[in-house]
């Protein structure tokens, strides 16, 4: 968050951000991440050591009663980066059928073809279906390099009105690797 000018830090919307898959600095204006680097900026404006980790651009937004959220990257970027993206997507209940309120969630992941390597994941559900906690789940995986298949080994919680013994997540990248099968 050091600028070119000495003792003098910026951080938010106004600098480039380091993006995690990308390896390289981008435009990315996100509340979360101004917050992570203005402290570090501000740990360093008083002699400190503090390094920003970078961003995967995870954001959530709510209209209405529907909730999208994204991280990571989506086909295009992927390419670009030199993977080799394949897009799979499922729609999943967010909690047991056969429990009273369960709505379905939109899901997309992408994934690198030749490594399985987790790139991004798309979201869209109601806003009770709990989008932007499954979405830092994929974060979360996407930050510790972990691969689609790495999803279904996840130890998620699960009772009927909250989840599945398969979470929502859990469908989608198994859904991916069901396409990604099919498709050699």
């Amino acid at each position: 968050m050091r600028t070119n000018l000495p003792d003098v830090f910026a951080a938010g919307d106004c600098v480039h951000t380091y993006h995690r898959l990308l390896d390289r600095h981008v435009y990315l204006p996100l509340g979360s991440t101004a917050h992570k680097q203005g402290r570090v900026a501000g740990t360093n404006a008083l002699g400190g050591e503090a390094l920003f980790a970078g961003s995967l651009g995870t954001q959530a937004v709510k209209v209405f009663d529907l909730v999208a959220a994204g991280t990571g990257l989506r086909d295009e970027n992927a390419r670009k980066a030199g993977y080799d993206p394949v897009t799979a997507a499922t729609i999943a209940d967010d909690h047991k059928a056969y429990y009273p309120g369960s709505t379905p969630i939109r899901i997309r992941v992408t994934g690198d073809r030749r490594t399985g390597k987790l790139l991004g994941a798309q979201l869209l559900g109601s806003r009770g279906a709990e989008i932007a906690k499954r979405i830092d789940t994929y974060a979360t995986a996407i930050s510790y390099g972990a691969s689609v298949a790495d999803i279904a080994e996840l130890d998620l919680s699960y009772t009927p009105p909250l989840g599945s013994p398969w979470d929502a997540v859990q469908v989608a990248t198994t859904n991916w690797q069901r396409e990604v099968m099919e498709r050699r």
